[in-house]
């Protein structure tokens, strides 16, 4: 196995460092809920690709956080959209790279073949820090499945109104 840098995501600057505001309205809806940005991360080289490990706090049904609005409390680790971008957070498609990137920036790659690592899932999934139903989660699904994010978000492409109502209702964002 290639030698790599495995993450619980990617990490603040500085935990101490003061929160970040909150972004003006226009930016905040630029997000698209993809959620690929709420999948850890891992970074080989200096590469950073997506995992098929979401964060502990992600609805992988509609891709949307469950605790939104406290979620720098309750998971400091929670990168702002401002501080993802110096990290290579987000991936190329992602809304706000266009809007908001700093001049070179490097996207998250999703193209990273699994399977060839797939007999470490274990150690793959210790270093993730992920909980056991998320482990039973992806070891059912297998290392050839989409990620879990790519069926969420054709359930919200396909219905917008659920995605909406969720929002509306102050549920999750």
């Amino acid at each position: 196995m290639a030698k790599k840098t495995w993450g619980n995501g990617l990490r603040p600057k500085s935990k101490d460092a003061p929160p970040p505001a909150p972004l003006p309205k226009e930016h905040e809806e630029l997000c698209n809920h993809c959620g690929k940005c709420c999948y850890k991360k891992l970074i080989i080289g200096k590469r950073t690709y997506i995992t098929p490990f979401p964060c502990d706090y992600l609805d992988t049904e509609t891709n949307l956080c469950t605790i939104y609005e406290t979620r720098r409390e309750v998971y400091p680790e929670c990168l702002s959209i401002e501080v993802g971008l110096t990290q290579s957070a987000f991936p190329e498609d992602c809304p706000y790279v266009p809007v908001m990137a700093p001049p070179g920036y490097k996207p998250a790659h999703e193209d990273y073949d699994w399977s060839a690592d797939w007999q470490d899932f274990d150690a793959f999934a210790d270093e993730m820090e992920a909980d056991a139903a998320t482990r039973a989660k992806l070891r059912a699904r297998g290392p050839t499945a989409p990620p879990m994010h790519v069926e969420a978000y054709a359930k919200i492409l396909a219905d917008p109104t659920t995605l909406a109502e969720l929002m509306k209702a102050g549920k999750k964002q």
